[in-house]
């Protein structure tokens, strides 16, 4: 008898085992993708085309001709690699890719439009990936003779929005030009009612605006898992079983999405120890970056790391005065003393110090450029960019970039970093 129930509890073990690897085998996020197997059967991971060169989504035929999508080869023996290049998509897939469809003079003139639905209920934000985004650039007004403030660059001709269909609280900037490489995230929420966002384009007639550079872009969009006290109860089992495990083949999506979470109030996110970031439509430095914009840039703070230095590759910002240090008070003025309209673009950087021992938060002008800045706040590693609604003429608003390294000794002198 107790051989027999030691068998069925080897057998349930197994069992368990087998469910739950195969359970993470579909969701496995491209960070963590291993060797495609051949048995795959349309888990939304990104695939190649016949050709090799043109991505697409791994789906099933039916999700594919469901979502509009269009077979352009396969993926494992089971599942089709589906370029989702047409407009008015609707998918829940882990992973969505979403390509332009072809665009000439006859077809410009469009607005296309791709709704992602919560994939479940664990799902707790989107991160928008920008592999490919080039659209028409910011613009402002013409110039007025013996006017020298203008309004500031905004999306005029092709727009980008990100609509949040159900909880649409939140408000996500009106994105165009130049932003190969860029992201986003987006927050949904199923027990608000917050399942699906909307990814929408407009793109203006290039019949009547010759002159405008061709739209393209192919934007992937990852559902991110957070934990939830249902899903850890649920799985309480499988995790007594394989806790002496390797957690590597066996750990949950959420587990593995724990990486990617962004912060609560981010609009990016950097969780690599070292990389680089840019204002929107940074265009490899000639810009100008969009105007309106508020918003944090988050870095991942890990339990050895106390700062963030931040290198400056270009730093081009407007300011008020030639005749100031382009920090703090120079770049946001106080309302009751401000008068007339003055710029108040600026980049703040909690607690900063340059390498030439300049401190101050807010950095406008040129005060970042050619820098190395050492952050180290008490609390979360972040940037907030502000552009406001004005341009003055012959002072460039080209934007930033810089390199970053998290730092885990901060008692070093800004200098020696």
């Amino acid at each position: 008898m107790r051989f027999k129930m030691a068998s069925q509890l080897i057998k349930f073990i197994v069992l368990a085992i087998a469910v739950h690897y195969c359970s993470a085998s579909a969701h496995r996020t491209p960070r963590q993708a291993g060797p495609g197997s051949i048995f795959t059967v349309g888990n939304g991971e990104q695939c190649l085309g016949s050709d090799r060169t043109t991505g697409g989504v791994c789906l099933s035929r039916n999700q594919c001709n469901t979502q509009g999508g269009k077979a352009i080869g396969f993926c494992g023996v089971f599942a089709t690699c589906c370029s989702l290049n047409a407009c008015d998509v609707r998918t829940n897939t882990k992973v969505a890719m979403f390509i332009n469809p072809p665009l000439n003079k006859e077809s410009s003139g469009l607005e296309c439009s791709y709704n992602v639905e919560i994939n479940n209920n664990n799902v707790c934000q989107m991160r928008i990936d920008f592999e490919t985004f080039n659209l028409a650039p910011p613009t402002t007004v013409d110039p007025v003779e013996n006017v020298t403030q203008r309004p500031g660059y905004t999306c005029r001709n092709d727009i980008f929005q990100i609509t949040n269909l159900q909880a649409n609280s939140e408000f996500f900037p009106a994105l165009c030009g130049d932003n190969n490489g860029q992201h986003l995230y987006v927050r949904v929420n199923a027990s608000t009612n917050s399942r699906s966002i909307r990814l929408n384009f407009k793109i203006a007639d290039r019949n009547t605006q010759p002159n405008l550079p061709q739209a393209t872009w192919k934007i992937k969009v990852t559902q991110l898992e957070c934990f939830n006290t249902l899903g850890k109860y649920r799985d309480g089992i499988l995790e007594a079983i394989t806790s002496s495990l390797p957690s590597t083949p066996l750990t949950s999506t959420a587990d593995r999405d724990e990486y990617l979470i962004a912060p609560p109030g981010c609009l990016q996110y950097y969780p690599d120890r070292s990389g680089a970031f840019e204002s929107f439509n940074y265009n490899r430095g000639a810009g100008p970056y969009i105007a309106n914009l508020a918003y944090a840039t988050c870095f991942k703070r890990t339990p050895d790391v106390c700062g963030i230095k931040f290198t400056s590759a270009s730093f081009e910002m407007a300011y008020r005065s030639d005749e100031n240090l382009y920090l703090d008070t120079d770049c946001q003025i106080n309302p009751v003393t401000q008068g007339a309209a003055q710029s108040e673009d600026y980049l703040f950087i909690p607690e900063a110090e340059t390498a030439d021992g300049l401190r101050g938060s807010k950095f406008c002008g040129g005060s970042a450029s050619n820098q190395i800045i050492a952050s180290t706040p008490p609390g979360p590693l972040y940037v907030h960019f502000n552009s406001d609604n004005l341009v003055t003429d012959d002072i460039p608003e080209a934007g930033y970039r810089f390199n970053y390294n998290v730092l885990n000794n901060c008692y070093l002198r800004v200098s020696n970093f």
